[in-house]
């Protein structure tokens, strides 16, 4: 009787030490219906628009939010290990341009590229990129875009992250 206690034990121990296992598909499911309801509260002129992502990809959410001439693709992976995500944040900020390091936002997060925001939460990384579709040639007008472009992927990321934190 005292092994069989001891065993239980061991193995409770053991696995509290196992890394983060990959979401199922219906916690992501789950995640991606919750992240829908908060944004459509926080930003009701947006509309949403479910991504189907690649055949077997059942670890990925891909959202996209459009209002008048902006949209934003939100990414979701769910990866096997939180070692595994932050290795993927950690390449990412080592061969994308890096813009900007974030703190406050998941566990680690950067900008990199044209404004887009990615960030590590356990062992999902999330991507959001904010694209204005007016096309533009003038150069203070182009400027002006970009920023606003940053500012809603800051935005977004913000919301996602607050979603990702109740989870």
């Amino acid at each position: 009787m005292k092994i069989w206690l001891i065993v239980i034990i061991a193995l409770s121990l053991f696995s509290s030490a196992i890394p983060t296992p990959m979401q199922s598909a219906s916690e992501l499911m789950a995640l991606g219906e919750s992240l829908v309801s908060s944004i459509q509260a926080k930003k009701p002129d947006w509309k949403y628009e479910g991504v189907q992502p690649i055949t077997d990809s059942a670890s990925v959410i891909l959202q996209k939010w459009t209002v008048d001439s902006q949209f934003v693709r939100i990414a979701i992976v769910s990866h096997k290990s939180t070692q595994d995500a932050a290795t993927a944040i950690s390449k990412l900020a080592r061969e994308e341009q890096l813009t900007e390091r974030l703190q406050g936002l998941g566990d680690e997060g950067i900008t990199w590229g044209r404004g887009v925001v990615s960030f590590r939460k356990r062992n999902l990384t999330i991507d959001v990129s904010a694209t204005n579709t007016n096309p533009t040639l003038d150069s203070a007008e182009l400027s002006k875009n970009l920023a606003d472009e940053h500012k809603v992927a800051k935005e977004f990321a913000l919301l996602v992250a607050d979603v990702i934190k109740g989870k």
